[in-house]
């Protein structure tokens, strides 16, 4: 299994800093370097994507690690950053997190099934301050994907995802144009494909606006 970390947004809601650089540690830890450290663990390699002005700052980390390829794009979307980074890979099955996440008290990592028939979602349970943040998600009777919805407020679903792993046959429900490739889990829904789950504890951060950075810091520096 290869990873596959899309970094190749544009940061507007941090008026362009990179988000997976902000420091999660007493060291500065970034969150990307937590990512690369768990990812290390569980997948053969870790393709990295990114605009081409932020590689320098990128190697300028030094990751210690052989398996980390740190790839240059130009794209509009994050699905379209993904369908261009899957053309490196010959693996038959991904993990993909977002960089700018971090997961507490969970180990999605370790728990997410390695070769998933399409795909299976990490959930946890969402928080009232999430709400309209998140991709939320329903289950079925059998416990996997039965509804997924994106960034609704008045949603009301007790789950939202926030990493998956997933083989080649999600490929073709990847449309460049859409946002994220929670679209793509719409899409094999739509097609009656079977989306597993699987329900973290813990809690889930999504870094992207400074509310929710400052929670998390507040949990894992100021609590401890």
């Amino acid at each position: 299994m290869d990873a596959i970390l899309p970094a190749a947004g544009s940061a507007e809601r941090m008026s362009g800093i990179p988000k997976f650089l902000l420091p999660v540690a007493d060291d500065y830890k970034s969150l990307l370097e937590n990512h690369i450290e768990n990812l290390s663990q569980y997948c053969e390699k870790i393709y990295l994507s990114t605009k081409p002005e932020l590689v320098p700052i990128i190697n300028s980390l030094n990751f210690d690690l052989k398996n980390i390829e740190v790839i240059e794009v130009q794209t509009k979307t994050m699905s379209e950053t993904v369908l261009e980074t899957l053309t490196y890979s010959s693996s038959d099955s991904f993990m993909m997190i977002m960089p700018d996440t971090y997961f507490l008290d969970g180990n999605p990592y370790r728990d997410l099934n390695k070769n998933p028939e399409v795909a299976e979602l990490a959930c946890w349970e969402i928080r009232d301050n999430q709400r309209g943040k998140l991709g939320e998600v329903e289950f079925d009777s059998s416990g996997d994907i039965a509804n997924i919805v994106d960034k609704k407020i008045d949603n009301g679903f007790q789950y939202a995802w926030g990493a998956l792993t997933f083989s080649k046959k999600l490929i073709p429900f990847i449309d460049n144009k859409d946002p994220h490739i929670g679209y793509a889990i719409k899409n094999a829904l739509k097609k009656k494909q079977i989306i597993n789950a699987i329900k973290i504890n813990g809690k889930y951060f999504d870094c992207g606006t400074p509310s929710e950075y400052v929670e998390l810091l507040e949990e894992v520096l100021l609590n401890k």
